[in-house]
C-alpha cells in the first residue's frame, strides 16, 4: 500500500535536521574556521565593492602520507591548531572584514581574501603585498607553534601561492573566485614538484657521501633509571631542507632509495657504537620493505658486525610495520637467520594500530615498543591505559619486553612504572645525543647521559639481563 501524504510528511527531515546539515557544510569543526562556501557571498561583495581582493593560499604537503603515518586523530589536532593561529593571524594582522577559510569541510586547505590597503588603489592588491603577507604568515605559523606532528620529529612545512581576483563584469563572480582557487593550489602543487626533484638529488648527494648526523637516544630500564640501549636516529646533515629523520625516509620511501639509506644509517652507527656501547644494545630502526635487501646481504651483514667490534647479541632491528609486509612468511624467514645470528628483533608502534597481532604473534618480538601517542596523557586516560595493559599482556605470551616511547612528563612515566613496564624512552628521561658525548660519559659517567633522575635513587650503567633466557644464545 502506497504511503499516505501524511506519512510522507513524517519521513520529511525537519527544519532543525536541515539547518544542522547546512550548518556542517559552512563550517568546519576540525579547524573551527568557516567554509569558503559560507563566505562566498561576503567575498563577492568584496570584489564588486573593490574591483579586486587578493587571496593567499596555504595547504599542507603529503597530507594523505601523514594521515597513514600518524593518523586521522593526530592530523585533527594539527589542523585545529593551525585552525586556531589563522584566526589569530586575521584578528593581529589583517582587516575585520578580510576573510579566513576553510576550502571545505575536513579540509587541509585555507584561504586568505585580503582586500585592497589604503594605499592601493581600489581595484587593485599589490602582488609584492600578498607575498610579503604570504611569508609573514608561514613565520608566524612555525613562530607560534613548534609546527611539528605530536611524535616530536616530523618537521610540518606549508605550500603556499598568491593571485590577484580581479572584478569582470561579464564572469560570476564566484566562478572568479573558485578559478583563484585552483590556479594557487596549481601554483603550490608545481613547486612542491620541483622542491621534490631538488630533494631527491639530495638525497642522493647525502647517501653517496654519507652526510648524516646520527643521534643516540638512550632507552632506559624504568626500574633502576639505568642505560639499558640506544635507538639510532639519522638525520641529514647540514642545510639540506630535510628536516629530520622522518621527512629523510619518507623521502627515500617516495624515490625507492629506502635500502640505500638504510645501509648507510647502519653502517654509520655501527662504526660510532663500537667505541662505546659495552654491555648496552644498539636498536637500528628497519623498514620492513628493506629487510628482504638485509636477508640477500645476511653474510656481508654478520661480517660488519665482527668487523664492527659489535656482537651481534647487543643488536636490535626495529621494524615498523607502517609499511605492508607484502609477504609475511619470507619476512619471519629472514628475521630468523638473523636470530640465528643472535640479533634481536623489536616492533615499533605497538598498540597504535601499525603492529597487527597477526605479525607479532609471527614474529616473536623480542620488544614490543608501546607507541608514544598513546603514553601522551596516560597518566590520567583509562582507556590508553587499558591498551597498555593488553600490550603487556601480549608481550607475556610471546616473551617481549615493553618499551614505552615518547615519555614527556614524571606523571606518564610514575604511571608506566606503577603498571610494571620495563623500560622507557623519551625526553624527559633522556634527550637523543651524539656519539660524541656518549663516548665521553657513558659508561664511566652514566648519570650524565639522563635527564631525569628520582630524588635520592642513583642511576647507573647497562642492567644486566638477570634471570632472563636469551631468545638468541648465539653470540
Amino acid at each position: 500500500m502506497a504511503p499516505s501524504d501524511d506519512q510522507k510528511a513524517d519521513k520529511q527531515p525537519s527544519s532543525r535536521t536541515l539547518w544542522l546539515r547546512l550548518q556542517t557544510l559552512l563550517s568546519d569543526k576540525i579547524s573551527s574556521l568557516p567554509t569558503l562556501a559560507a563566505k562566498m557571498a561576503d567575498i563577492r561583495a568584496a570584489l564588486e565593492e573593490y574591483g579586486a581582493v587578493g587571496l593567499v593560499y596555504l595547504t599542507i604537503p603529503r597530507f594523505d602520507d601523514l594521515e597513514a603515518l600518524y593518523g586521522w586523530q593526530y592530523l585533527d589536532e594539527f589542523i585545529a591548531d593551525v585552525g586556531a593561529l589563522l584566526a589569530k593571524f586575521h584578528r593581529t594582522f589583517l582587516k575585520p572584514d578580510d576573510v579566513v577559510v576553510a576550502r571545505d569541510v575536513q579540509s587541509a586547505e585555507f584561504l586568505l581574501f585580503v582586500k585592497p590597503s589604503a594605499a592601493e588603489k581600489p581595484e587593485e592588491v599589490a602582488p609584492d603585498r600578498l607575498e610579503t603577507l604570504k611569508t609573514q604568515l608561514v613565520k608566524y605559523l612555525q613562530a607560534e607553534r613548534d609546527v611539528t606532528i605530536l611524535r616530536g620529529h616530523q618537521q610540518i612545512n606549508f605550500l603556499t601561492a598568491t593571485t590577484r581576483i580581479i572584478h569582470n563584469l561579464f564572469t560570476r563572480p564566484e566562478r572568479l573566485v573558485l578559478a583563484a582557487v585552483d590556479e594557487t593550489r596549481r601554483g603550490a602543487m608545481a613547486a612542491a614538484q620541483t622542491e621534490a626533484r631538488r630533494q631527491k638529488d639530495t638525497l642522493q648527494r647525502i647517501i653517496m657521501r654519507e652526510e648524516l648526523d646520527v643521534l643516540y637516544q638512550p632507552i632506559v630500564s624504568l626500574g633502576e633509571l639505568a642505560v639499558f640501549g640506544f635507538e639510532a636516529l639519522s638525520a641529514a646533515a647540514g642545510d639540506t631542507g630535510i628536516a629530520d629523520a622522518e621527512m629523510l625516509f619518507a623521502l627515500a620511501k617516495e624515490v625507492n632509495l629506502s635500502a640505500q639509506l638504510d645501509r648507510v644509517c647502519r653502517r654509520r652507527a655501527f662504526t660510532d657504537a663500537q667505541r662505546w656501547l659495552g654491555d648496552a644494545r644498539l636498536f637500528l630502526n628497519t623498514d620492513p620493505r628493506t629487510v628482504e635487501d638485509l636477508g640477500t646481504r645476511d653474510d656481508a651483514l654478520y661480517h660488519l658486525f665482527q668487523s664492527g667490534g659489535i656482537s651481534p647479541h647487543r643488536v636490535v632491528l626495529e621494524i615498523t610495520e607502517r609499511s605492508a609486509i607484502a609477504n609475511l612468511a619470507l619476512f619471519e624467514a629472514t628475521l630468523n637467520r638473523f636470530r640465528d645470528y643472535g640479533i634481536g628483533v623489536a616492533v615499533d608502534d605497538a598498540g597504535a594500530g601499525y603492529a597487527s597481532l597477526n605479525t607479532i604473534a609471527r614474529l616473536k618480538p623480542d620488544f614490543l615498543k608501546f607507541d608514544m601517542t598513546l603514553v601522551r596523557g596516560i597518566d590520567r586516560d583509562r582507556v590508553r591505559q587499558e591498551l597498555l595493559t593488553t600490550v603487556q599482556e601480549l608481550g607475556r605470551r610471546v616473551d617481549a619486553r615493553v618499551i614505552a616511547e615518547g615519555i614527556e612528563t614524571e606523571a606518564e612515566l610514575e604511571t608506566l612504572f606503577r603498571a610494571g613496564v620495563e623500560f622507557g624512552q623519551g625526553y624527559f628521561l633522556a634527550r637523543p645525543k651524539p656519539a660524541s658525548d656518549i663516548e665521553r660519559y657513558f659508561p664511566r659517567e652514566p648519570g650524565r647521559m639522563l635527564e631525569y633522575k628520582r630524588p635520592d635513587e642513583p642511576t647507573g650503567g647497562a642492567p644486566e639481563d638477570e634471570g632472563r633466557e636469551e631468545k638468541n644464545p648465539r653470540s
